[in-house]
């Protein structure tokens, strides 16, 4: 929340943890954008579901696949995730983070996309 209330609750527009965000409906298209996955490589066809994958789909295969390789993740795990999911601790880098041998913190690998750095 930037400004204002940030009382999760329905009467301040969260029901279930969720919310809407209202945008101008001259922002919107009736035109779908074509799937950014389309003709993928099966190394990007692990990660096609990362956030921003249009932007990095080569630095996320190349990861993807260096990891496999080094059993540090195993394919199952990536189709589970989906990819690459932007990192909110990190906002105003390219950091991306991936679970690898469980969904806890401490399996939590991150990316640095525009160095392909990995870290925990």
């Amino acid at each position: 929340m930037d400004a204002g209330n940030s009382r999760c609750a329905p009467d301040n527009g969260i029901t279930g943890g969720k919310f809407a965000e209202w945008v101008s409906a001259k922002f919107l298209s009736e035109t779908r954008p074509p799937d950014p996955a389309e003709g993928a490589s099966s190394a990007e066809a692990l990660i096609a579901k990362s956030d921003d994958f249009a932007r990095y789909r080569t630095q996320f295969a190349n990861a993807a696949r260096s990891l496999i390789d080094q059993r540090r993740c195993t394919e199952g795990e990536f189709h589970e995730n989906g990819g690459w999911v932007k990192s909110s601790k990190h906002r105003n880098q390219p950091i991306y983070f991936m679970y690898c041998g469980g969904l806890t913190t401490a399996n939590r690998l991150y990316l640095n996309a525009e160095t392909g750095k990995i870290f925990r």
